[in-house]
């Protein structure tokens, strides 16, 4: 990896502002990665309903009971030795980790609505690209997002750009 794939990979890792569309409406906001929470499926796309809060939280709700079921199982069948024991703790961990990811996209989608909630940003539902990002923030001005590629490190617009200016 030579030193332009490094720093374009810093830059990618430590953005300070991910950028996506509202449920309605054309507006483009900027979040840190705190207040983006899980939305647009955690900055990489579309927003999908597993990566919501309602059914993370359902789904959390109906696993945990499914795998303790599971595991006691496995123990009780475990002292009898029968091959239906090693399935049942298959299946307990299987929706034990299952439990583990849907309390992560809770814990995460509620610090995320909380930070959104003290800037009065509305959950994100489609990511923007930062072409987009950048050709709203040209047209809509904001003291917080400067046009640099440390804000828009994947703008194919922003880099021939700097890329021009360089070589001048």
């Amino acid at each position: 990896m030579d030193a332009k794939e490094k720093e374009h990979l810093n830059r990618l890792l430590n953005r300070p502002y991910y950028y996506g569309y509202a449920m309605r409406g054309k507006t483009i906001f900027a979040y840190t990665k705190e207040e983006w929470g899980i939305g647009a499926s955690s900055g990489g796309g579309d927003y999908n309903l597993i990566r919501s809060f309602y059914f993370s939280l359902a789904l959390t709700i109906l696993m945990a009971p499914v795998a303790l079921g599971c595991l006691i199982l496995a123990f009780v069948l475990l002292i009898n030795l029968q091959i239906t024991a090693l399935i049942m703790a298959f299946f307990g961990l299987i929706f034990g980790f299952a439990l583990l990811q849907c309390y992560f996209n809770v814990k995460e989608e509620w610090l995320g609505r909380k930070a959104r909630k003290l800037k009065g940003l509305p959950k994100p539902w489609w990511k923007a690209s930062d072409d987009q990002a950048y050709e709203w923030f040209l047209t809509h001005p904001s003291p917080h997002i400067h046009m640099t590629l440390e804000y828009f490190p994947d703008s194919v617009k922003l880099r021939q750009i700097a890329d021009n200016t360089a070589g001048n």
